[in-house]
C-alpha cells in the first residue's frame, strides 16, 4: 500500500512526524478518512479521536481539539490547539485548564494594580491642583 506524510502537531509539542497508510479524523460535519494521494482540502478539525495506521500496519491513536487539517500532495498536516495519546489526555487537559486559570488570574491582577495605579495618579493631580489653587488665593492682595 501507497503512504503518505503525516504530521500532527500543537503548539506545545508535535504529536507525530512520519508516514502512514491512512488516517481518520473528525471534522466540523463529522468523521473523514484520509489515503495516499487523496485530493488536496483543508478542513476545520473538532474535538476528538484521530487514528492512524503506520507503514508497520500499527494502529495509533491521539485525541486532538479544535484546529484545521490540510493535505495536498501526499503531505497531510493536522495543525490543532492539543494533541495528546488517550492516556494523556484528561492529565494534560486538567494541566492547559490550570494553566488558562493562572493566566486568567495574573490578567485580573494586571487590571487591578493598573486601575490602582489610576486613580492614585488621579488622586495626585487633584491634591495638586487643591494646593495650586490654595496657594494662588493666598498671594492675592486682600481687597
Amino acid at each position: 500500500m501507497d503512504t503518505f506524510h503525516l504530521e500532527i502537531l500543537s503548539p506545545e509539542t508535535p504529536f507525530y512526524k512520519g508516514d502512514c497508510l491512512s488516517l481518520v479524523l473528525p471534522i466540523s460535519d463529522g468523521m473523514i478518512g484520509i489515503m495516499a494521494h487523496h485530493p488536496a482540502m483543508t478542513a476545520v478539525i473538532g474535538d476528538g479521536l484521530v487514528e492512524f495506521t503506520l507503514p508497520s500496519g500499527e494502529k495509533k491513536k491521539c485525541m486532538v481539539s479544535k484546529g484545521m487539517f490540510d493535505i495536498s500532495k501526499n503531505d497531510a498536516r493536522l495543525l490543532c490547539d492539543m494533541a495528546a495519546s488517550p492516556e494523556d489526555w484528561e492529565a494534560e487537559s486538567k494541566r492547559r485548564k490550570e494553566e488558562e486559570a493562572r493566566i486568567e488570574a495574573d490578567e485580573k491582577k494586571a487590571r487591578m494594580d493598573f486601575m490602582k495605579t489610576q486613580l492614585s495618579i488621579a488622586r495626585t493631580i487633584n491634591a495638586l491642583k487643591i494646593k495650586n489653587r490654595n496657594t494662588s488665593h493666598a498671594e492675592r492682595p486682600l481687597s
